[in-house]
């Protein structure tokens, strides 16, 4: 469990948070894509990043 899911299973805590804010509200700041949408992003980061270190070397070889 995240500390996110175990902050919104304690009871009462809604009435912890600042007036106007609400789990609905956080949950669009938490949760804006899927698992493996993230996963992609990722992926396609790493490959990038490995593209720039690889052009790098040959230019320095």
């Amino acid at each position: 469990m995240t500390l996110y899911g175990k902050l919104k299973s304690l009871p009462n805590v809604s009435g912890y948070l600042k007036p106007g804010l609400s789990f609905e509200m956080l949950d669009k700041l938490v949760h804006p894509i899927s698992d493996n949408q993230a996963a992609d992003q990722l992926q396609k980061a790493r490959q990038k990043l490995s593209k720039a270190i690889h052009g790098r070397m040959l230019k320095t070889a």
